[in-house]
Order: structure tokens, then C-alpha cells, then sequence
């Protein structure tokens, strides 16, 4: 029995068919959705991250990391209503996005996670990693990844 369906959403186009293919599962199911947003940390070393002339920079950053993430699962919330989803939660996450999709399913005790892929060929999924493919090795959790 699926209760609960956890979707994460960068705003690709990828993970707008997952958030569309995440809220008729929940339809069908009578399942709670659960939306998530992860903010990625900067890439900066620690000495910058926490140097007092970067504090108004960071702090800046973050604003304007919320407020895409808040439009980011507004849009994705009128979608799954749209859909007909009718219990729609949504949550922001941060660091690598893999780890705290992962950490919140856990958490949460999600019975499916939907991600969308990004589409890299072999090769470049190879090289430079993929999200989907390092939270299927994080987690025991079903994963459905949506081209």
C-alpha cells in the first residue's frame, strides 16, 4: 500500500513530469503527497563560508534561495492539486540534494520517491554523478525516476 509519496522538484522540466506522474499515483492511491525543494550548498570552502566580509553575501544568498524554493513548490502545489492530489505538503531541504532527499524520506516515513532525471547520456552520468542514481544507493525506499 503507497501512503505516502515524497517528489522532489528543481523546477527542470524533468521534475515537473515527476511532480505531474507523483500527484496521479496520489490520486490513485489516496496518498499523502509530499513536495520537496533542495537548496544545494555553496561551494566554498569553510575558511570563506564562515569569513565575516562573506556573512552579508551568504545571508543574501539564502534570502533568494527561499523565496525560489517558495515559488518553486507553489507551482508545483498547483499542480498536484490540478492533478487532483488532495493531501499536498511541501518542505524546503538543503545541502546535496541526494543526502537530504534520502534523510527526508526516512523522516518521514515515505512509502515511494519520485525524482525526474536530467536525461546525461551514459557517459556524463558516469562522470559527473547523477542525483537520482546516488539517493537509489541511500536509500531502501522504492524510487520511481521519471523521464
Amino acid at each position: 500500500m503507497i501512503n505516502k509519496i515524497l517528489v522532489a522538484t528543481d523546477a527542470s522540466a524533468a521534475s515537473g513530469r515527476a511532480v505531474s506522474f507523483a500527484a496521479q499515483l496520489a490520486v490513485i492511491h489516496e496518498a499523502e503527497l509530499l513536495i520537496l525543494n533542495v537548496i544545494r550548498d555553496m561551494q566554498l570552502p569553510d575558511e570563506l563560508k564562515n569569513a565575516p566580509e562573506f556573512e552579508s553575501f551568504n545571508n543574501a544568498r539564502d534570502d533568494l534561495m527561499r523565496q525560489a524554493a517558495d515559488r518553486i513548490l507553489d507551482e508545483a502545489r498547483k499542480k498536484a492539486r490540478k492533478a487532483g492530489a488532495k493531501r499536498v505538503q511541501t518542505a524546503i531541504g538543503s545541502g546535496d540534494p541526494a543526502t537530504s532527499v534520502a534523510g527526508f524520506a526516512k523522516r518521514r516515513k515515505v512509502d515511494l520517491i519520485v525524482v525526474g532525471t536530467r536525461g546525461l547520456s551514459k557517459i556524463k552520468a558516469a562522470s559527473m554523478g547523477s542525483v537520482s542514481r546516488k539517493l537509489m544507493d541511500l536509500t531502501d525506499v522504492n524510487c520511481a525516476v521519471i523521464r
